[in-house]
């Protein structure tokens, strides 16, 4: 009998291994193919999704911007060039124009009257006595007499509130800027107050009075121009009419 060798059985096994690589290669290849057929349908789901989403976003906003070109060319429009024109402006911008370049002048006007005569420690004395009411100045209440009037008389050319603000706020800022070079004392020494220190003190000052006396002056002189309107339209009846009932 003729021994047996090992070669078929090793060939056969080699036939056999190859056989099952093949075969799971094949596999993993129609898994693969799979795979991206469903990524690519995933893809395509999504671009149509997201076409559909860009398409209704575009109709949304071409909607938003429709109306809203329709409400501001509608009512805020006319609000904007009427009431609050108005308002802002003035009835009269030519003399809103003349209000806001005269109020450099006042300012400057101020800086140099306070500065030549007072300065500014002794300004700040009055105003912090008056306010805290330990020494009260005639001159202070003088000053904002004259500040709400200059509002009221602004007010009542029609001017708007904008020129009239700036006009109320010129000389206050004009004195606030005295502080500049002066030494003042706080709860850190003595220091000299630089430009930009000075010149922020001055718009700080400037912006909260000269609101505040705007507001006051401006209500009280567009209140004088109405009053004086009513009385021209209607002027008062001769004496001694009366109205039959």
């Amino acid at each position: 009998m003729r021994p047996s060798t090992p070669f078929p059985t090793a060939l056969n096994r080699t036939k056999s291994t190859i056989t099952t690589l093949v075969a799971a290669l094949g596999w993993l290849l129609s898994r693969l193919v799979a795979a991206a057929g469903l990524l690519a349908a995933a893809i395509r789901r999504l671009l149509g999704t997201a076409r559909g989403v860009a398409a209704w976003t575009e109709i949304t906003v071409r909607r938003l911007v429709t109306r809203v070109d329709a409400v501001l060319r509608g009512p805020v429009a006319r609000l904007a060039r009427g009431p609050l024109w108005t308002l802002v402006i003035g009835r009269r911008p030519a003399v809103s124009v003349v209000l806001v370049c005269l109020a450099p002048v006042l300012a400057a006007v101020a800086a140099w009257v306070a500065s030549a005569t007072v300065g500014y420690p002794p300004l700040q004395r009055w105003l912090v006595g008056t306010w805290t009411g330990s020494d009260p100045r005639a001159v202070v209440f003088l000053g904002v007499a004259l500040l709400v009037g200059l509002a009221a008389a602004s007010a009542a050319t029609n001017a708007g509130l904008l020129p009239t603000t700036l006009l109320a706020a010129a000389p206050l800022f004009g004195m606030a800027m005295t502080r500049y070079g002066a030494v003042v004392t706080t709860g850190y020494g003595q220091y000299t107050v630089s430009l930009p220190d000075a010149v922020a003190f001055a718009l700080a000052v400037a912006v909260v009075g000269g609101i505040s006396t705007a507001l006051v002056g401006y209500g009280l002189g567009a209140g004088l121009r109405r009053a004086a309107g009513v009385v021209r339209a209607d002027p008062a009846a001769p004496f001694g009419a009366r109205n039959d009932e």
